[in-house]
């Protein structure tokens, strides 16, 4: 996409390109406009421009600065960059970011000009000369270098810190001519993280916000792509962590290999439910098998995902990984954490005047059997059934990749909101099938939503059918889970194991109305009903 920068971009006046930030890289009479530069950079230009990234995670709150935390002007064939590690100050709390910049001026270098108009961060001139500086990940010649360099291993210096690139046994197979043109497109994903398809074998993932610490991501990767062999997750081709003077470490990139793919589960689901329920036969009894295709699907997926926790409880003596059988303490400690995550949430519901008006009865009815909620808590898990391992940990039907009637399983960073650390915690198996049975009960929902002729009439025809693929779908996803996983002796039977996967199940929707409320009050009604059949108030 090439267009111009938008109208109001700031412009920076520039004494040296990359230098201009820096006074103490200028001429000692040049130091005063360098400093006002470097202020202007922090205090305006990239505040205005990380604040409309949808991966800044603080959405709508005001920065105050983003201060250059640690750099390195990094020059190659393709370019000249500036990696930069930014911390992002806002009112509670300074978070840092990976931003690194690409400068672009249009005399000498006008197609790489054009094209980085769609990431410009601000207009520059210098002398008689304009340009853009834009996000270097939208820069072909820079993640090329990227690329090269994880292959090629070692570090780089910076300022205060290192960065580290490092290569899996896979990337000489999905990149064996170094230095080859790799052509790379706009961002495919643009949330939490950015995401680029390099080339027809490679992609890039670069983490936006940065927390210290090892990325479940990188290490579930390094582990499944080398030492258990998975045949049915995104291989990892390498990696680009930091490591600060001070200890610290993190995670900036991944590689991986690109899967060619027909969408994901979630898309896959809501287009066949929309189909379903807008065929005209959809009126008439609904013949028994009427799911038989989807259902093969599901069953597919139960045991994929079964032989995803085999293969995560693979026997090597590391303790990152070596499973551990579930104790009485564990259990404890998992319906503990359910206990104030309900306290909280139903903190939250208690104040009828946030709540959308349709689903105030609904909260009033789960307030009053609130008793219920926390006596079912007490009584689930209380005899620890199978093994703690790793685990996805972010599991739904939009973290599978379907694949010629098959899957291959994605993002193993976790949920964003948890800390790094309990993103790295052991836990049962049945968390991630709590996930996906979760997903199922969404995907009905959004369907109708979908539907394009919705009436009252339709909404209530539809609401027996949707209930009854969403048992079917179960019902075929865990059959085939549980055969595999008694077989890999994650648990020696479902109904043992069934009332733990009851209280991850309680957890996921409690966490779902939480987020629900604070971000699509539209959808509360969702998991709502789902803790009201739990409350047994329906």
């Amino acid at each position: 996409e090439e267009r111009m920068p938008r109208e109001d971009a700031p412009v920076l006046v520039l004494i040296n390109q990359w230098n201009s930030f820096f006074p103490e890289r200028v001429a000692l009479w040049r130091s005063g406009p360098a400093t006002r530069l470097r202020s202007q950079l922090e205090e305006r230009v990239l505040p205005q421009y990380i604040a409309g990234q949808r991966w800044y995670a603080a959405k709508g709150a005001a920065i105050a600065r983003a201060r250059l935390a640690d750099h390195a002007i990094w020059p190659a064939k393709a370019g000249e960059w500036l990696v930069a590690l930014f911390d992002v100050e806002g009112a509670a709390e300074s978070v840092r970011y990976f931003a690194p910049l690409a400068l672009a001026f249009q005399d000498h270098e006008e197609p790489r000009w054009g094209r980085l108009q769609a990431a410009a961060v601000a207009r520059v001139r210098q002398q008689a000369r304009t340009g853009v500086l834009a996000d270097a990940l939208a820069d072909e010649g820079f993640c090329k270098t990227l690329v090269d360099q994880i292959g090629a291993g070692g570090e780089r210096q910076l300022a205060h810190g290192r960065l580290r690139f490092t290569a899996t046994r896979l990337y000489s197979q999905l990149r064996p001519e170094p230095g080859a043109e790799l052509a790379s497109g706009q961002p495919l994903a643009q949330s939490t993280n950015t995401a680029l398809k390099l080339g027809d074998r490679l992609f890039l993932k670069a983490f936006r916000h940065i927390e210290p610490g090892l990325n479940p991501e990188l290490e579930v990767g390094r582990f499944l792509t080398e030492i258990a062999h998975f045949p049915h997750v995104v291989p990892l081709a390498g990696a680009v962590e930091y490591l600060g003077n001070d200890g610290s470490f993190a995670t900036l990139a991944l590689l991986q290999a690109f899967v060619a793919n027909q969408g994901d589960g979630w898309d896959y689901t809501l287009n066949y439910l929309v189909r379903f329920l807008e065929d005209p036969r959809t009126a008439a009894p609904v013949p028994t098998d009427a799911h038989g295709a989807y259902l093969a699907l599901m069953h597919t997926l139960g045991l994929r995902t079964a032989e995803l926790h085999r293969a995560l409880a693979t026997p090597t003596g590391d303790p990152a990984f070596e499973p551990e059988p579930i104790t009485p303490d564990d259990a404890r400690m998992w319906r503990a954490r359910v206990r104030e995550q309900a306290a909280q949430t139903l903190d939250l519901v208690s104040r009828p005047a946030d709540l959308p008006e349709a689903v105030r009865q609904d909260a009033a009815a789960l307030l009053a059997h609130r008793d219920a909620v926390f006596a079912l808590i007490e009584s689930l898990g209380t005899a620890p059934a199978g093994i703690k391992i790793r685990h996805h940990g972010d599991y739904h039907l939009g973290q599978v990749l379907l694949q010629r009637n098959d899957f291959v399983i994605v993002d193993f960073e976790g949920e964003p909101a948890r800390p790094l650390a309990m993103r790295r915690e052991k836990s049962s198996p049945l968390r991630d099938v709590a996930g996906m049975l979760r997903s199922f009960a969404y995907a009905g929902h959004a369907a109708v939503q979908r539907c394009t002729v919705e009436t009252p009439d339709d909404r209530a025809r539809w609401k027996p059918l949707l209930a009854g693929w969403e048992s079917e779908a179960r019902a075929a996803f865990l059959s085939a889970y549980d055969h595999c996983a008694r077989a890999a002796h994650l648990y020696a039977s479902l109904e043992d194991a069934r009332p733990l996967l009851r209280l991850f199940e309680l957890e996921k929707a409690l966490y779902e109305l939480r987020y629900e409320l604070r971000n699509r009050p539209e959808w509360t009604s969702i998991p709502l009903a789902t803790l009201l059949d739990f409350a047994g108030a329906h």
